[in-house]
């Protein structure tokens, strides 16, 4: 009865598998389909090959690259802002030819004038704040590559534990196979003491019953295999096939740690500890920052300019000079006037008379001569220099607000310092403690699974001396394959400790 149901049981188990399976590669063309622009990864893969890739495709990880290479951009940026900066401007107009109006006033005609300009100007600005943006740019940067160290070491880690888990997948399939095929060889005993007649088919029945339970482990255990490659793939970013060889081996060795020089190191090297100081001294560059905007800031400027005007019609400019030497022959002829009167010798006033033709030519060839250049003979103006003091003295106590938030702000990164430090004291203890922890632990897995092996073996003994049932070899098989699989997780429970140890402590430890 106890036989029958736990066949029962097994086809169920083995009927769900089946199921299970079929519906994962049923969906898997769509997963494939989605996953086209993923590269594909290496059918043979070491650790070192394995953190490489990480470094080179991971999302995660790119991300925290380019937040360095901004860093360091700004960088740039914060040198650039204390140069001086220089603009060149160039123009032309066109004003078109009317009367010039001053209110209902008409003051005279303006000819149609084409004009063409530029300005050359140089300028700085400093204060305070833009001194020491450079200083504080450079700490940002600094704190960002620590970041991305950081970061590094903690991809590091997951591909470490990934790759830890491909192996302990590998290891159980390993382990699952050998005991299925101990199975098997209890039916050829169990059939073959049937046809002696010094066994019945309910002992044949129980192995098969055991087979059946671990072929469904062997399944569960190659479905492992897989995820743990898809786990890792994506990790490295590209798609890791599921038959993929993991060609790095970890061997057990006797961990000699001391707590004291471990959590010196862990101070020293800890790249997460380093981001949070580098991150409080960017908060204090801050502070000083925010002060220095009591202080006063300083422009200077210089600059030079010229222009060209040129008239499109000559006419009215000729017309307003002739008038004007009208003027002055007038004027000449009334002079002569007087100094007949005075008994003078008379000025000679026709070389300013417009009506004489030559003088009316010489007008228009003087017009004509002056009203030329456009667009490029200018006419450069002196050159003009400038220095402005400014000293702020009532911003409405903003001021006093920026420095007490950046006060407030490097007194709770100087905290995080703190908090990290004892953080890393406490967890490099723990995890020193892990390891010990787990080395015996390794230790006293191996001893039971050789008193497991030993018990299986005098149990197949009294089997087949008949002093034993098929129940008691059954018992001894699971005992051993649990005892193999505890070992295994041992061993790599083991590695993935030592493992987050060397992650706390920023270097290796094997």
């Amino acid at each position: 009865m106890r036989a029958s149901n736990l066949l029962r049981q097994t086809g169920a188990v083995i009927a769900l598998a089946a199921v299970t399976t079929t519906t994962a590669w049923t969906a898997r063309p769509a997963a494939l389909g989605a996953q086209l622009s993923v590269p594909d990864g290496p059918d043979s893969l070491s650790l070192e090959e394995a953190l490489r890739l990480a470094r080179e495709r991971n999302p995660d990880f790119l991300a925290q690259q380019r937040q360095l290479e901004s860093a360091e951009l700004e960088v740039r940026d914060a040198w650039g802002n204390l140069a001086p900066s220089a603009n060149l401007s160039n123009s032309y107009g066109l004003q078109t030819a009317g009367e010039r109006r001053f209110g209902d006033i008409v003051l005279g005609d303006q000819p149609e004038i084409l004009s063409s300009s530029y300005n050359l100007g140089i300028s700085m600005s400093l204060d305070g704040t833009s001194l020491l943006r450079p200083g504080q740019a450079r700490a940002e940067a600094r704190a960002s590559e620590a970041r991305r160290d950081g970061a590094a070491l903690g991809l590091e880690a997951d591909v470490t534990d990934a790759y830890l888990a491909g192996l302990q997948a590998d290891a159980e399939v390993a382990q699952a196979t050998a005991a299925l095929e101990r199975t098997r060889l209890t039916i050829l005993e169990a059939q073959a003491r049937v046809e002696v007649g010094a066994a019945t088919p309910l002992d044949v029945r129980r192995a098969e019953v055991q087979e059946a339970q671990a072929e469904v482990l062997l399944v569960q255990v190659q479905n492992q295999v897989a995820s743990a490659r898809v786990a890792l793939g994506r990790l490295l970013g590209v798609d890791l096939p599921e038959d993929a060889e993991l060609v790095t081996s970890f061997e057990l060795f006797e961990p000699e740690l001391d707590v004291g020089t471990l959590v010196t190191q862990a101070l020293e090297g800890n790249p997460v500890l380093h981001a949070s100081r580098v991150s409080a001294d960017v908060a204090e560059t801050s502070v000083r920052s925010a002060q220095t905007q009591y202080l006063p800031s300083i422009s200077l400027s210089a600059s030079v300019n010229a222009s060209v005007f040129q008239a499109g019609t000559l006419t009215p400019l000729v017309d307003q000079r002739l008038g004007q030497q009208q003027s002055q022959f007038e004027s000449c002829v009334q002079d002569n006037r007087i100094r007949e009167l005075l008994g003078d010798t008379p000025r000679n006033c026709d070389n300013l008379n417009p009506g004489n033709p030559s003088v009316a030519s010489d007008i228009e060839r003087q017009v004509r001569a002056e009203n030329r250049g456009f667009p490029f003979s200018y006419d450069r103006q002196p050159w003009n220099f400038s220095v402005s003091l400014s000293l702020p003295l009532f911003t409405g106590f903003s001021r006093g607000r920026q420095v007490e938030r950046a006060q407030i702000a490097h007194a709770n990164a100087r905290d995080q310092v703190r908090g990290e430090e004892l953080r890393l004291r406490s967890e490099v203890s723990q995890a020193a403690r892990a390891v010990e922890t787990a080395h015996r632990t390794v230790a006293l897995q191996g001893r039971v699974r050789q008193i497991s092996a030993e018990e299986l073996r005098l149990a197949q003994e009294r089997f087949r001396l008949g002093l034993a049932s098929s129940i008691e070899v059954a018992d001894a098989q699971a005992n051993l394959s649990q005892a193999e699989r505890d070992e295994i997780t041992a061993v790599y429970e083991f590695h993935r400790s030592v493992a987050a140890l060397e992650a706390l402590l920023g270097s290796w430890v094997r």
